[in-house]
């Protein structure tokens, strides 16, 4: 009787010490806005989000120019954002708190 309890007590132990860790990775969001050189939303932009050691994110922008990232894996990355007839660019960021935003300006593309 006295091993179980020690065992269920070691995996009690650990779900409490693993779990601050693993809900506070989870909980970071990125909110990117694309918009054009005077600043008007560019629909239909897409977003990648890369991470240094997990998933690359796609995602497109909405009508207001907008993408919201959810849950995101990791503390930082880089975010890249294209339109076609525009210069594509790249930003990296910390997610540092639970909600970052990222604002691109793009410029067109030379013709």
């Amino acid at each position: 009787m006295r091993k179980r309890s020690l065992t269920i007590a070691g995996a009690l132990l650990a779900l409490l010490i693993l779990t601050p860790s693993l809900y506070a990775q989870g909980a970071r969001s990125l909110v990117v806005s694309v918009q054009d050189a005077e600043g008007r939303p560019l629909k239909n932009a897409c977003i990648t989000f890369v991470t240094p050691d997990g998933p690359i994110i796609f995602r497109k922008a909405d009508s207001r120019g907008r993408v919201k990232l959810k849950d995101l894996p990791a503390q930082s990355g880089r975010v890249i954002a294209k339109v076609d007839g525009y210069e594509a660019q790249k930003q990296s960021v910390a997610l540092s708190a639970e909600t970052e935003t990222v604002t691109f300006r793009l410029q067109p593309r030379a013709k």
